[in-house]
This record gives structure tokens, C-alpha cells and sequence, in this order.
């Protein structure tokens, strides 16, 4: 045996030291474990649920392990859209799926599919003199249109809730822009005393908890936002700081777009071709831009888009895809505010909407054709806030389902404190 390990060229007073020299340090472990735990971590989605009042402990955005910064504070703006697919041989009463895709030149391409389609659409509708299409199209998708829904995604702690983690919140731009301005409030009177004075609602020792109340007002939900500087400051533990470092870089999730997502959003501008009358498909521009598209692609990428829920990429994709009952009440407001109603094209639009929620919550909750909106509405906040209510009464002729683009335009909105009726 020793003559083979000096064949070798390894002498027996050298073996240890090899072994020595890959033993694994504490740090690299540490580093390796946070990497394991990351790849296996499934991102939690905040909502707010209920009434009452939430207390969130914003977190920092984690730094790099490679020391670079890649962006300071605490948020990152997204730029998303809720998709409604209709599924084929539906007869008579269709249904539909739901798939959310962030713009793709946020995730790293160099173009983005929906923006083409939009600015095409939009060219085509004003060339037969059709203003009105071209209006539509080119809004937002209150009014079935394109343009992407504009919030801001956060990492938070529910300081009600420790134990469940971290969580991810994405709040609408206006709500985003109310916590801001607080925040700047705030700051302004801290830096006052100490020049030095970290963010008051995000860093890692000297954070207050931000409370968002939801509540009633007469018919009316509504989300009031403040900081609660009396109360001390809401520490972040080692054990925190290091969850945070393992959980999943907020990029990573709202950034995300794969072949999957690629092949919905074909079958999204396919079915926008019939719902607007256009043949934008066609257009050499847009076959081009598919094609590049196409070959940005990772090739590892196999990922495929079905109507199946069943399948292992759908799946995946489901809890983003989630319709938010905040996402009702904010489209219910928009239109009677505009004074669209239950039977116009976005009331209809709507009502898709309300079926496609209470599948995905299962409630028992019947869709009549008598039972406006609001009713629905109503009885669904009844149904998530544990209030018991009677299911209506179904009618021999159930309403069909409607179909149309379901996602509130943050960009557009002026005030944050705002719901339905």
C-alpha cells in the first residue's frame, strides 16, 4: 500500500494536511446553507385580509454577499399586469385563467411584448379614426386597456404575526407615495437632532412600525397609513437579519419571467386581436418583435404555458397569480367614480373578475343575475371577515361569464385612501 501511495506522489505525513485543506470553515458553511435555504424558500404574499389595524416592520433591502451595492432602502418598483386568458371550448359560458407578467425590460430584455402590441394597437385604432378604441387601449385595465399596473414590492414582518416570517407586500403607487411622504415627515424632525439618523421606517436598529389601518367609512373601505414613532423601536434580531439574507432577493420574484410567461402572453395578445378587432398579430413589426423575443430566451429555460392548472409550471406560478379582494374594491370604486355600471363592458369585466375570486377562495357565494357588484362585494368582505351571511338564491338563467383585463393602474391614481361605493 505504501509503495502505491508513493507512486502517487502523496507521502503519508502529507495526507492530513489535504484533508485539512478542504475542511469547510464556519463561514463557508453559513454561506452555503443560506444558498440551499434560498433555492427551497417559498415567498409569502402580505394581504390584507381583514379589517383592523396592521402593524409591518418594513425590512432593509439585504446587501450582496460580494459587498456591492445594488440598490439602498427598502422597496422596488414593479411594473405588472393580471392577465385574463380564456380558456377554449368553453360553449356558451367561458372560462378563464389568470396569469400576472412583469414588464419584460425589467426582467432584462430588451423589449417587451405587451408595450409593442400597446403602441401598435393604439397606431392602428387611430389610422380608421376609431379615437375611442385607441383611448381604450392605450389606458389602463380599469377600462380594459394595456398599460401595466405601477406598485412597489417591499420585504415586511407582520409585528402582529412575528412567528410567520417574512412576507412580501407590494403597495400601489399612491400608497407607496402616502408612506413616503410620512416617512420624509418623519426623518426631517430625526435629522434635525442627529444629522446621522438612519430611515425611520426601514433600518436595521432605529425603525418605527408602520401601521396601515383598513376600515370601514359608511360604505366605503379604506387604508390609512402612519408611523408609529411613540412606540420603540422595532429591532431587528440576528436571527431576522439572518433570514433576511437567505430569503430570496425581491428582484428574484418580481423580475421574473420565463418561457411560460412568454407563451401566456402570446395567447393574451391573440385573444386581444378578437376582443379589439385588429389584426396586430399579423403585422411583420410584431412577428419580428416575437422572434427576438424568442431568441433572448434562456435556452435551459423549458418552462410552458398551459390552460391545465395541473401542470408543474402552473403550479409554480399560482400564488402570484393570486386576485386580491383589495384589486375588487379599487376596481369596483373606479367605475362609479366614472360612472360605469354593472351591465357596461368594464362592469361586465368586473363581474369576471368577482367569479374567478370566489373560485379561488372557495366561497360559497352564489352569482346571480340579480345580485349587483356591490352586493357580491359586500358578501365576499363579509365571507373573508368571518361575518356568517345567507348565499342567494340561484335563478334559472345563470349570467354568463365575462371576460376582460382586471388590474387597477396605480400610476393613475391621485388619492390612497380609497375603496369602493
Amino acid at each position: 500500500m505504501q509503495d502505491n501511495q508513493e507512486e502517487k506522489g502523496i507521502e503519508m505525513d502529507s495526507v492530513e494536511e489535504l484533508f485539512l485543506g478542504v475542511q469547510e470553515s464556519y463561514a463557508e458553511a453559513q454561506a452555503r446553507a443560506m444558498e440551499e435555504n434560498k433555492a427551497f424558500a417559498k415567498t409569502e404574499f402580505f394581504r390584507f385580509d381583514k379589517l383592523g389595524v396592521y402593524r409591518l416592520r418594513i425590512l432593509p433591502i439585504a446587501p450582496s454577499k460580494e459587498d456591492a451595492v445594488e440598490r439602498k432602502g427598502y422597496e422596488f418598483p414593479v411594473r405588472q399586469m393580471l392577465m385574463e386568458l380564456e380558456k377554449p371550448g368553453g360553449g356558451t359560458k367561458p372560462s378563464s385563467m389568470y396569469v400576472t407578467v412583469c414588464r419584460a425590460t425589467d426582467a432584462g430584455y430588451s423589449l417587451d411584448l405587451i408595450d409593442t402590441y400597446r403602441r401598435i394597437a393604439v397606431n392602428m385604432a387611430k389610422d380608421t379614426g376609431d379615437e375611442k378604441l385607441a383611448e381604450k387601449i392605450g389606458g389602463g385595465s380599469f377600462g380594459g386597456g394595456l398599460k401595466f399596473n405601477y406598485g412597489h414590492a417591499m420585504y415586511i414582518i407582520d409585528l402582529n404575526e412575528r412567528t410567520k416570517g417574512i412576507q412580501l407586500l407590494t403597495l400601489s403607487h399612491a400608497q407607496f407615495k402616502e408612506l413616503d411622504e410620512r416617512k420624509f415627515k418623519l426623518w426631517e424632525k430625526k435629522i434635525a437632532k442627529n444629522p446621522h439618523y438612519p430611515c425611520p421606517i426601514s433600518s436595521v436598529y432605529n425603525a418605527y412600525p408602520v401601521e396601515i389601518e383598513k376600515r370601514k367609512n359608511g360604505n366605503k373601505t379604506e387604508y390609512y397609513i402612519s408611523i408609529d414613532n411613540e412606540s420603540d423601536n422595532a429591532i431587528l434580531s440576528k436571527d431576522e437579519m439572518m433570514l433576511l439574507m437567505s430569503t430570496p432577493r425581491i428582484p428574484e420574484i418580481i423580475y421574473r419571467y420565463s418561457r411560460y410567461h412568454f407563451e401566456a402572453t402570446l395567447e393574451f395578445l391573440k385573444q386581444c386581436d378578437t376582443k379589439y378587432g385588429l389584426k396586430v398579430m399579423e403585422t411583420e413589426e410584431m412577428s419580428e418583435t416575437i422572434e427576438t423575443f424568442q431568441g433572448e430566451i434562456p435556452k435551459e429555460d423549458t418552462s410552458a404555458f398551459s390552460f391545465d392548472k395541473r401542470g408543474k409550471d402552473a403550479k409554480e406560478n399560482a400564488e402570484s397569480n393570486l386576485i386580491r379582494l383589495d384589486t375588487l374594491c379599487d376596481r369596483f370604486e373606479e367605475l362609479d367614480a366614472k360612472g360605469l355600471g354593472d351591465k357596461t363592458e368594464e362592469g361586465q369585466e368586473l363581474r369576471g373578475l368577482i367569479r374567478a375570486f370566489i373560485e379561488q377562495e372557495k366561497l360559497t357565494i352564489r352569482v346571480t343575475r340579480s345580485t349587483t357588484n356591490s352586493e357580491l362585494l359586500d358578501m365576499i368582505e363579509d365571507a373573508v371577515h368571518g361575518v356568517t351571511a345567507k348565499d342567494n338564491e340561484p335563478e334559472k338563467d345563470p349570467e354568463p361569464e365575462p371576460g376582460d383585463d382586471p388590474e387597477p393602474d396605480p400610476e393613475e391614481e391621485e388619492k390612497p385612501a380609497r375603496r369602493r361605493r
